[in-house]
């Protein structure tokens, strides 16, 4: 019951992040007008958005697993 705890733990740090990180990311999108002006931009722009999510979910993964690890009580 334990891992299964630990697991959605982890996965609730992961969709929050994400959700913040692209709720940014729309809003500085939406503040300053469209990113792009070529298919080069747009493609650029698109990898910055990927890219960013990829580390995203790593990072808060970790953080969710060591959150997690030193907010279980130790017997």
């Amino acid at each position: 019951m334990n891992v299964i705890k630990g697991t959605l733990f982890v996965l609730l740090i992961v969709l929050l992040a994400v959700g913040a990180f692209n709720l940014v990311f729309m809003a500085v999108g939406s503040y300053f007008g469209p990113f792009y002006e070529s298919e080069a931009d747009q493609s650029r722009n698109f990898a910055i958005w990927l890219f960013g999510n990829v580390g995203v979910v790593l990072v808060a993964a970790a953080v969710g697993v060591i959150w997690n690890r030193r907010r279980k009580p130790r017997i």
